[in-house]
């Protein structure tokens, strides 16, 4: 039986955005994919031996980490996606509160200025316009109120943390942090790379799982 490879979008992302990474390894893993908003409706991620999660699917990830998970794969993500007085490494908690708001009254142009930001330094494509609103409220409040730095050292797994220089969702500096506190982890930056590090996954070389 192939081993299980399971992969979690971040906010606001389809399960198409990771599908390209699926189909390269579906040769040797059994590969499944979830939204971040699957998952976080649940609360649950299913029984994996891989994960690899993008943003706030890497939060979740680290959350809700099923016993059956090996190694972990991190993908431009976070403990915290909010900066606070002793954690600079996010934004700022009123343009989040703001963002949300915003998303309720115009959230086709919300997700155009992300989308642009997501795949900075580049011109990626537009958001998905068939976006479930609710949903996409539920994500940012849970990116708003969900700290886990105080649970990181009870990952035990082996952790490979990616992330681009040039991310303007979450900086780089997050990936850092990460990894000075998990027991077990190694970090790549990717110089000029922004938060859609996903992108170039098959270019960049750090795909040996």
């Amino acid at each position: 039986m192939k081993p299980s490879l399971l992969f979690i979008t971040g906010w606001a992302h389809s399960k198409e955005t990771l599908q390209p990474l699926a189909n390269a390894f579906a040769s040797d893993f059994q590969t499944t994919l979830y939204t971040g908003t699957e998952v976080l409706k649940t609360r649950k991620i299913p029984d994996a031996e891989i994960i690899v999660a993008h943003s706030m699917g890497g939060i979740l990830a680290l959350e809700h980490l099923p016993t059956s998970c090996k190694k972990l794969i991190l993908i431009s993500s976070t403990a915290r996606f909010c900066a606070t007085t002793d954690y600079p490494c996010g934004v700022a908690q009123p343009l989040l509160r703001r963002m949300i708001k915003q998303l309720k009254r115009n959230p086709e142009a919300v997700l155009e200025s992300f989308f642009q930001n997501v795949h900075h330094p580049d011109v990626g494509p537009s958001f998905d316009p068939t976006f479930d609103l609710d949903s996409l409220v539920l994500g940012l409040e849970y990116l708003q109120n969900t700290d886990l730095r105080g649970s990181i050292q009870q990952i035990k797994i082996p952790v490979l943390l990616l992330h681009g220089t040039s991310d303007l969702i979450i900086p780089a500096d997050a990936s850092t942090w990460l990894h000075n506190h998990l027991p077990q982890s190694e970090l790549q930056l990717f110089p000029s790379a922004g938060h859609a590090l996903y992108k170039d996954a098959q270019t960049v070389g750090f795909w040996n799982i």
